[in-house]
């Protein structure tokens, strides 16, 4: 299942499951070929993937990754960076089952974890 698919399949049961929470989870669409166009009005690198609201009003950054997939690190480390410093919590989240999770309360993947796993390999891969 490839990430756009897991991030379909992600909001769409959590509408399902969740209608009363509509809003609270959305996309921030960063992928674009209009970089440094969508820059200038705003796009900032390494935000994740979704972006959940919990009902104290703190923000989650889940950053969705295909288990097996492979990524330049430099694009992790930022990702990684994004998701430590600037939401409440952060995760990189490979599965239904750990996005279930992350907005229970519990925990994703680290983005610490990752930063330490990686180290300086120019690529890496989630497992």
């Amino acid at each position: 299942m490839s990430e756009k698919q897991l991030q379909a399949k992600i909001v769409i049961a959590f509408s399902q499951a969740f209608p009363e929470r509509r809003g609270r989870l959305f996309a921030t669409f960063q992928e674009t070929d209009k970089g440094s166009y969508l820059t200038s009005l705003g796009l900032v690198r390494g935000v994740s993937d979704l972006l959940y609201v919990t009902a104290y009003g703190e923000l989650v950054g889940i950053e969705l990754k295909e288990p097996g997939s492979k990524h330049k690190s430099d694009h992790v480390r930022e990702q990684a960076e994004w998701l430590m410093k600037v939401p409440a919590k952060g995760y990189f989240c490979t599965s239904l089952e750990m996005f279930w999770k992350i907005i229970e309360g519990e925990e994703g993947i680290d983005p610490e974890w990752v930063l330490d796993d990686m180290g300086d390999k120019k690529t890496y891969v989630f497992k």
